[in-house]
């Protein structure tokens, strides 16, 4: 399901993730978003989702059907340059991106955004901050869907949402795996649009929870802040998956 793309890629635990930085993306993702011809799908995918995608090859399926896997964490930054990658690799978070191309799509009429997931009152949060820091910016509607599991009824609701929404950016909110699953799983019947998994973002956004400081961010601790501030939540996940990291790599599994 790749795009034409021009930015480079280079394979990591399987997965070809794009070697760029952050401009050239926003620039590419510009330019599909307003002749949008068929869903496309974008991944943020840090530790935990490339080390999922091994040890879980359903999972690792799924993501093969994204047009764009960026590596949203910086040891997979380390690695991708460590390994000469071409381009420029850089981080390119979820909220980043988000961020990034908020901003990049302002004024463009044919860029038009659509919010899926986080619970009503995040997502109330969300419009408002983010039509309060991009005021040029297209916002075509938005949802919260039920937790837990959707029925053919609540599948076909949130596709119709989407399509009468005009949308051609549709900012998905699910948490993983949920959220890059379901992209996968529907991207045969989802209205033409790019679709960004990008997890976290929503609450970032919010202003629901706190992001770790740029200093951690740029020296590979966002998830140890993370930790920090949801242990209960989080200590399982990066246990795991910090230990596959480093298995893979001693095992050439990377």
């Amino acid at each position: 399901m790749f795009s034409a793309s021009a930015l480079p890629r280079s394979v990591l635990f399987g997965l070809p993730f794009v070697s760029s930085e952050m401009k050239p993306l926003v620039d590419e993702l510009l330019r599909e978003a307003e002749h949008p011809e068929a869903p496309l799908l974008l991944a943020a995918a840090d530790v935990h989702v490339a080390t999922r995608a091994v040890c879980e090859p359903d999972f690792g399926a799924c993501l093969a059907r994204f047009s764009w896997i960026c590596p949203d964490g910086m040891p997979l930054v380390w690695l991708l340059k460590r390994r000469r990658a071409p381009g420029n690799p850089a981080r390119l978070s979820g909220p980043d991106i988000m961020e990034a191309f908020w901003r990049a799509g302002e004024g463009r009429p044919r860029v038009r955004h659509f919010l899926l997931g986080g619970s009503p009152e995040t997502l109330k949060a969300l419009q408002g901050r983010l039509m309060a820091a991009h005021p040029a910016a297209a916002l075509a509607g938005a949802y919260s869907p039920p937790y837990g599991s959707w029925d053919d009824a609540e599948q076909r609701r949130i596709r119709r949402l989407i399509a009468d929404s005009g949308a051609t950016c549709v900012w998905v909110g699910l948490g993983c795996p949920k959220q890059e699953r379901w992209l996968a799983e529907h991207i045969d019947v989802l209205p033409p649009a790019l679709y960004f998994a990008v997890g976290a973002a929503f609450d970032f956004h919010a202003g629901t929870i706190r992001r770790a400081p740029l200093w951690m961010q740029r020296h590979g601790l966002e998830w140890f802040y993370r930790l920090c501030r949801e242990p209960r939540r989080l200590f399982g996940r990066y246990f795991k998956h910090n230990a596959l990291f480093l298995y893979y790599l001693l095992a050439g599994r990377a």
